[in-house]
């Protein structure tokens, strides 16, 4: 799907339904910054992945959009859909 590099860790469909409309989405795990404000971000690494996925939209039609996340610790974006225990409140909270 996505081509192997170091850049990505792990890419899949997810499927985004409410009542109005149902989306194929591309989420893309990178294992680099993916926002100019994440500290280590580089724009060069970062239009390479994005090219990468744009190709991928362009080949598949049928599916609707991209996400890329990153798995940087800093982000606290480990997992797109995964509970964590906020250390402040102790009551989980919903990390993406």
């Amino acid at each position: 799907m996505v081509n192997p590099n170091r850049l990505v860790k792990s890419a899949w469909i997810a499927a985004e339904v409410s009542r109005e409309k149902s989306e194929k989405v591309l989420v893309v795990e990178a294992y680099i910054a993916v926002s100019p404000l994440e500290s280590g971000y580089d724009a060069d690494r970062y239009g390479r992945l994005v090219e990468d996925v744009r190709r991928i939209l362009a080949d598949n039609p049928d599916i609707d959009r991209a996400s890329i996340l990153s798995v940087h610790r800093e982000s606290r974006c480990a997992a797109l859909f995964r509970r964590s225990v906020c250390e402040e409140e102790r009551r989980p909270e919903l990390v993406a």
